[in-house]
């Protein structure tokens, strides 16, 4: 049987959480004043993707107060989702390939998100670990290209700007973690209610 969280740990929770925003906001705004063109596309997409996520999976027990907020959740997912896609592409076209690997991991783990918010499954069930499975696979791919380009950045081009890339893909990944604990603490809640209503 899974605990509920003490408020202590949701407060720790919730400061860790946003910090962490904070420093993807930061991070993004050095893109977009010294990165290029697509990379700033690139990461405002992720961005509104990680916004829209964070709200849904952070009030995945409530219903949509109005229409109006569910028409804004899905055009900013829409318009997160056209950035993104315009940035992989931009990857294959100029033969980027870790960029183009890790892009297309990062949509199909916003899938998985998308199909664990839209259609949570039964706890613990056989679906439910396939999904984990396949996401676990996702994660490990992105945390290995993040590897790859500190090795061919500092040890091909012995350049510093690998450990900036690094800090980057790692960020990313520890946010979108956050959003898996926004859903491990939905589906516990799940849990819990289950177990209570049979017991």
């Amino acid at each position: 049987m899974s605990m509920s969280a003490s408020p202590t740990q949701s407060l720790r929770f919730t400061i860790f959480k946003y910090v962490v925003y904070g420093l993807l906001v930061l991070n993004i705004g050095l893109f977009l004043i010294f990165g290029e063109p697509h990379e700033a596309i690139d990461s405002l997409g992720w961005m509104l993707l990680l916004g829209s996520f964070e709200y849904e999976t952070s009030t995945s027990d409530e219903d949509y107060s109005s229409p109006l907020e569910k028409y804004i959740l899905w055009t900013l997912q829409f318009m997160g989702y056209a950035f993104a896609i315009y940035a992989t592409w931009s990857y294959w076209q100029v033969e980027q390939w870790a960029d183009f690997i890790n892009a297309s991991a990062w949509l199909c783990v916003c899938a998985a998100i998308s199909y664990d918010v839209h259609v949570p499954g039964e706890y613990g069930g056989l679906e439910w670990r396939i999904r984990n499975l396949v996401k676990g696979v996702l994660y490990a791919i992105l945390f290995g290209v993040a590897i790859w380009w500190a090795y061919d950045g500092l040890v091909v081009d012995q350049s510093a700007h690998a450990l900036l890339e690094l800090y980057d893909a790692l960020l990313w990944i520890v946010c979108f973690g956050v959003i898996e604990l926004n859903i491990f603490a939905s589906e516990s809640e799940d849990e819990n209610e289950y177990e209570a209503a049979t017991s």
